[in-house]
């Protein structure tokens, strides 16, 4: 590896900064075996340059510095966290069993509080039913806890939020499958059986008319006090069974071979159970108020309401199970709006794009009046990388008639973020955007509805954060002093929040989150360790809160993200110390992080450019190949097919990094890897050439390797076609500069 030449290029973002200069030292120091065989690195992976930021932040140009933002009316506190190392994984406690390396086991806090849909949709589908059960209207629904007690136990008290306890929660690879099997009685099926067949299976019984015209019959069937069947024109709807005696939940589910089935409880205003709701089976058990004595037992076509409202109670306990309801709600019907917007919802903090897009347009066509689903359509569309169709849609919701003024904020927002994530970033128009959405939401924070203070309480620290990170990015004055301001707003806004733990742990991982890039994007302004301190350590309590593997895997998401920034920080900064092991303890969290999501292309190149250059490492620093290549194994899938690079005018760097790791195989004896990574390399070299993104001498190392390679196998032919090639191409000219 001495002898490898170096011709390196300024477009090519240098990741071993001061750690690699002293790479041919290391390696020199320690007993390793030297190379089979002389090759080449591409120079900009063996240079020993400058140190550049693992992501360039974007604008910046050579354009005069824009005014400074007037802050002075903005209180001004200590935005940096407590201090520590460098060394990331020290700063929390050892790791739990599953949990990334150098890291406790955590998860995700409870999810952010949406714009909406803000309010149950099932009161409808629960007051239509309660008319036919024997007792109160007005109800609202709630989750079960656990396996219902005795006949005889005392009333439920009254309850504004009673505790959940979810099924056993499924990993994120594992979608769980309803077992669905609509009940029947005496043969009889709700939303099949005719009025001819019931009275031919069942005989004359009294006839019944309600007051909405609804026709059916009765019977006395022992052992039961009253069957009651109501018709919706010829068919069964429903089958009303009046018990006798009332009957133990438990006992009368597990006679009815239903009682592994999760339930949802219905309660009334004052939060007393009076029935239980078992979807996959159409049946309703009546409950004696206040007990867990059934009364009557209802069954009905399977009925969409009832899968999303068991949706909504476990929504924040087990993802998974809620995404399996809702999912068979729109199976059931195509059209159910909630159903497509719950689900909507989840898929876009899942980072399920694709999916989200469809559930998006689909609910757009079933209402078109619906701001939020737009607002989460524009999300959706900004993460692909589709920012002029985000903005689109975006000024389309704020041309509509009356908007309100959250919608406005929300919009205000994203197209801030739009305004960062264009191509050629328009950081003052960023800023704008961001001023606008502080002003429209920072007077709903007093608002009674606690949903409406939340989503605006998300809007503005959000637009905080949004502003540190365009004036980062872009060319102020006196950033240095202008965005710890910023910061320092952010962090009020969470210091001043009343609510729950989960809920604050949220804002403060966003936070850190947020200093973190605004860090990334100007590191002399915001020390990055400290903030690396405290969002592990946030996420180390939130471990203790959160069952739900999915939304462990989000919070590992958005904790990756966050060291990706801070490593970009440090390296601006010069600081190349633990760079190695804090590089892995960030590929840990995104690649645990991105076991549920699917990843966009930009997001591809970026977690494979990470696991690349820490393959690098292993390879020029410690003569490692065995482990440089089980990184590179992690690398060619998220760069194969990825039309990033194309779009960026990168496929000769990327042709370069495939060249480089070819050497790695080629050393642990991986020679048709090895082969195939160059050939592979020398052609996406070839097609940047063609598209004048690289001299032609750039090729001469790859083809040199190539001849070296098949030199080694023995194929002589081939070893002197590439040699000539590599001749050929060192003549054709200096490299570009």
């Amino acid at each position: 590896m001495a002898m490898l030449r170096s011709h390196s290029s300024p477009t090519f973002e240098a990741f071993l900064v001061t750690a690699c200069a002293a790479a041919a030292v290391a390696t020199a120091a320690e007993p390793q075996s030297a190379p089979r065989t002389l090759m080449r690195l591409p120079g900009w992976v063996d240079s020993s340059g400058d140190a550049a930021p693992l992501v360039e932040a974007p604008g910046g140009g050579r354009a005069a510095p824009a005014p400074l933002i007037d802050t002075a009316s903005a209180p001004v506190t200590n935005a940096v966290g407590p201090g520590g190392g460098t060394a990331w994984n020290e700063l929390v406690p050892v790791a739990a069993a599953d949990g990334p390396p150098g890291t406790r086991q955590a998860a995700p806090a409870a999810p952010k509080p949406p714009l909406g849909p803000e309010t149950s949709g099932l009161k409808r589908w629960i007051n239509d039913r309660v008319a036919q059960l024997p007792k109160p209207t007005g109800l609202v629904a709630k989750p079960v806890d656990a396996p219902a007690p005795a006949a005889k136990a005392e009333p439920t008290p009254p309850a504004t939020a009673p505790k959940l306890t979810a099924p056993v929660a499924a990993t994120p690879d594992e979608m769980p499958t309803l077992s669905i099997d609509p009940a029947s009685f005496r043969g009889v099926n709700p939303g099949k059986t005719t009025r001819a067949e019931l009275l031919a299976s069942w005989g004359a019984g009294e006839a019944l008319a309600g007051g909405t015209g609804t026709t059916g019959f009765a019977w006395k069937i022992e052992p039961f006090e009253r069957v009651e069947v109501a018709l919706d024109g010829d068919t069964v709807a429903t089958i009303l069974v009046k018990l006798a005696e009332p009957v133990p939940v438990t006992e009368l589910a597990r006679q009815l071979e239903i009682a592994d089935i999760r339930t949802v409880t219905i309660f009334d205003d004052q939060g007393v159970s009076i029935g239980e709701v078992y979807p996959e089976r159409g049946v309703i058990l009546s409950v004696k108020p206040g007990t867990q004595s059934a009364t009557a037992i209802m069954i009905e076509p399977l009925d969409p309401e009832s899968f999303v409202l068991r949706a909504e109670s476990e929504i924040e306990s087990c993802s998974a199970y809620a995404v399996a309801d809702l999912q068979y709600a729109i199976q059931i019907d195509p059209r159910h709006v909630r159903a497509h917007r719950l689900l909507l919802g989840m898929t876009t903090e899942q980072g399920k794009w694709t999916q989200a897009i469809k559930l998006a347009e689909t609910a757009t066509r079933l209402d078109p009046t619906d701001a939020w689903t737009q607002l989460k359509y524009a999300s959706a569309l900004l993460a692909l990388d589709r920012p002029e169709e985000a903005r689109a849609v975006l000024m389309a919701v704020k041309a509509r008639e009356n908007p309100s003024p959250l919608v406005v904020a929300q919009a205000e927002r994203l197209l801030g973020r739009v305004a960062l994530a264009n191509a050629t970033p328009d950081h003052q128009a960023a800023v704008q955007h961001f001023a606008d959405a502080i002003r429209r939401a920072s007077p709903l924070l007093v608002k009674r509805a606690p949903a409406v203070q939340a989503a605006a309480r998300e809007v503005l620290l959000d637009a905080h954060l949004g502003t540190a990170l365009a004036i980062a990015r872009g060319t102020w004055q006196q950033k240095g002093r202008v965005i710890p301001k910023w910061i320092s707003r952010s962090e009020t806004i969470v210091t001043e929040f009343q609510g729950t733990d989960a809920e604050r742990h949220l804002l403060e991982l966003q936070l850190c989150r947020g200093a973190l890039a605004a860090s990334a994007g100007s590191a002399d302004a915001i020390e990055p360790l400290p903030w690396v301190k405290r969002m592990l350590e946030v996420r180390d309590r939130m471990g203790q809160t959160v069952a739900d593997p999915w939304r462990r895997r989000q919070i590992d998401w958005e904790t990756g993200q966050g060291l990706a920034d801070a490593l970009a920080a440090a390296q601006k900064r010069g600081d190349a110390a633990d760079l190695l092991d804090n590089a892995t303890l960030t590929a840990a969290y995104l690649e645990r992080g991105a076991e549920q999501r699917e990843l966009t292309a930009a997001e591809r190149k970026k977690i494979g450019e990470l696991m690349f250059r820490i393959g690098i490492m292993h390879s020029l620093q410690r003569g490692d190949h065995a482990t440089a290549v089980t990184w590179f194994d992690r690398t060619v899938p998220l760069w194969e097919g990825n039309d990033d690079f194309d779009r960026g005018g990168e496929l000769g760097r990327l042709g370069e990094s495939y060249v480089s790791m070819a050497i790695s195989y080629w050393q642990v004896d991986r020679r048709e890897d090895a082969l195939a990574l160059s050939r592979r390399g020398v052609d996406l070299m070839v097609a940047a050439v063609d598209k004048s993104q690289l001299e032609e001498r750039s090729l001469a190392v790859a083809y040199g390797n190539l001849s070296t390679m098949y030199a080694e196998e023995g194929d002589d032919k081939q070893s002197q076609t590439y040699a000539e090639m590599a001749s050929r191409a060192e003549a054709s000219g200096s490299t570009l500069r």
